[in-house]
């Protein structure tokens, strides 16, 4: 038998115990040879030593490549279109991309600060849920929520199909570069390019982070080739676009604001790392300090990648171009083109695979916090990766490529973003105030904050008046339709089991007192039940000096209101697989 275990409790390189979300008091606990700290707690299994968990697996090289590997995708070669069309001029056109990565650079810089003070997976959930839960706990839990809804089904899912799509597109591309291919065939080629990056996430995390970085490697080659031969073409006085300058420029600011929605939408993945906090090694260094190293990097292959394309087309071939990086090749690498559409293929792969990887980590976090069904919260006991929310997100993202509209996904995927970074963003200033006190790794002055709030926010009204859809009705009321589950099964925790393997019929004990011997080496934990019925577990832990509370070396409480459901049947947190197969 193979299980899915609870993913909340984890021994962290052996030296302390280290929860996921929990609501529980905390309890400082020293080094000490002898002591006793005795509570009221509904406390009822404790986490063994040889518990499932997910481990941490990046370090700072991988977590550069982690974050470059999901930026560079699709959007530097499908985006260039998009912003020259709003700004309609070259010079506007490049300063664009510098001020969208920037704007993503301040924006990332801001998580980093929120997500040294709140180190956990999740990113903006447990950012809005304690962050802003710090000023108004049932506001930071709503909108933490929302945010787990609106994220698990169409905002990450849709990031997955966008970056298939463009991968099927370009990889079909560069493989029949002499016929037309049917849409038919681009949906297939990108729904099986979605079950395979299910299936590498499925089988091991490992492979996942080394497949990651081999993309990354052919996405800097592709992005190398384009910006050498630019530099080349310039030192061969091909610059008569480059020239014009400013020419044309719009007139009407609102445009510009969908001119940054497609530059933005290129460096999206610049808060990936968050997300995935618990799996980063040494978070307080590697965290801020992959930010820093994986952003302006970008923002400068960006920026020279740009420059080479105005060296091979000008304005009206480039808004003409269906696909601007194959027509930048047929122009500048004549029959040598047809490798170009497989690497930029690869690379919106990539970035697929990491999006993925992410998206599957909202999904156990959301069920940590009670916001989806229990076993979204559970990672495989022997491969360590969390497969309910993995194939969840795969099977929606498969749903949304049969509609193949690439840029209603676009236009749906930064406009719902962008509401919520903005949240996140308020969150990180409300940390300011409620955790004044608290040590800070990296800290974003307040003005600085106040102006990527105000950015979020204009963000997110100009596109509706400039250019109004109904993709934005439909958007903000998919985010709200949400509170209709939230009342009854969030607020109000009613649970609905469609998903039981087997059942304990014997009633739940009361609430116990839990007495903790804690030494260098061990801790033993005593349950008392009806003052007779005793068990006792050691439990080895090496150097537990770490501030945890008494639910962090327990399993998830499955009922928080143990006299009211004493005599009802109980799920196991735990949902055992029959793997007998192998």
């Amino acid at each position: 038998m193979a299980a899915l275990m609870p993913s909340n409790f984890e021994i962290t390189n052996g030296d302390y115990v280290h929860r996921r979300p929990s609501g529980a008091p905390s309890i400082q606990l020293s080094r000490l040879s002898t002591g006793v700290i005795s509570r009221q707690d509904s406390l009822e299994n404790v986490i063994l030593k040889d518990e499932v968990t997910l481990k941490r697996h990046l370090g700072l090289f991988s977590g550069v490549c982690f974050i470059v590997g999901i930026i560079i995708g699709s959007g530097i070669f499908v985006s260039p279109k998009g912003v020259l069309r709003g700004t309609e001029s070259v010079g506007l056109c490049l300063i664009i991309w510098v001020a969208a990565g920037l704007v993503s650079l301040l924006g990332a810089l801001c998580y980093a600060e929120i997500g040294t003070l709140i180190p956990r997976n999740g990113a903006e959930i447990a950012y809005m849920k304690e962050g802003i839960g710090s000023v108004h706990e049932r506001v930071g839990e709503i909108l933490a929520y929302l945010f787990v809804w609106t994220s698990a089904f169409i905002l990450k899912p849709a990031s997955i199909a966008v970056l298939t799509l463009t991968f099927s597109q370009y990889f079909l591309s560069g493989i029949f570069l002499d016929c037309g291919v049917s849409e038919n065939v681009v949906k297939m080629t990108a729904i099986l390019a979605i079950l395979v990056l299910m299936n590498i996430n499925s089988i091991s995390v490992s492979v996942a982070n080394r497949l990651n970085i081999i993309f990354v490697i052919c996405k800097v080659i592709t992005i190398l080739t384009v910006i050498i031969v630019g530099i080349i073409r310039m030192a061969q006085g091909h610059v008569e676009t480059l020239k014009t300058g400013f020419q044309g420029t719009t007139t009407k600011p609102l445009n510009v604001a969908l001119a940054f929605y497609s530059g933005l939408w290129a460096y999206d993945g610049w808060n990936c790392l968050n997300s995935i906090t618990e799996e980063v090694k040494n978070p307080k260094r590697n965290l801020w300090l992959s930010i820093v190293l994986a952003l302006p990097s970008v923002i400068i292959l960006y920026l020279l990648t740009n420059i080479s394309y105005f060296t091979v087309m000008n304005k009206a071939t480039l808004l003409s171009s269906t696909a601007v990086a194959v027509t930048w090749g047929e122009i500048a690498l004549g029959p040598v083109v047809r490798v170009l559409p497989v690497l930029i293929s690869i690379s919106a792969l990539g970035s697929g695979n990491g999006s993925l990887f992410s998206s599957a980590r909202y999904c156990m976090v959301g069920a940590q916090y009670g916001y989806l069904p229990d076993v979204f919260a559970c990672i495989h006991k022997k491969k360590l990766t969390p497969i309910p929310g993995i194939v969840l997100q795969g099977v929606i993202a498969i749903g949304l490529c049969l509609p193949s509209n690439i840029d209603g996904l676009i236009d749906f995927f930064s406009f719902s973003a962008w509401i919520f970074y903005g949240i996140t963003f308020s969150a990180t200033l409300c940390c300011k105030f409620t955790m004044k006190n608290a040590e800070r790794v990296i800290s974003v002055p307040i003005p600085l904050i106040i102006i990527i709030i105000l950015i979020s926010i204009y963000l997110v009204i100009a596109p509706v008046i400039a250019a109004p859809q109904l993709g934005f009705l439909l958007a903000s009321l998919f985010i709200l339709f949400g509170l209709v589950f939230y009342y009854p099964f969030v607020y109000r925790k009613i649970e609905i089991n469609f998903i039981s393997i087997y059942k304990n019929k014997a009633p739940r004990p009361p609430p116990s007192t839990v007495d903790f011997y804690f030494s260098d080496t061990t801790v033993n934990t005593t349950p008392i039940v009806d003052g007779d019925s005793a068990k006792q577990t050691e439990i080895s832990i090496e150097n537990l000096t770490k501030e945890v509370t008494a639910q962090e070396i327990l399993l998830h409480q499955r009922h928080r209101d143990l006299e009211q459901n004493s005599n009802k049947e109980i799920e196991p947190f735990c949902f055992l697989l029959n793997d007998d197969s192998k």
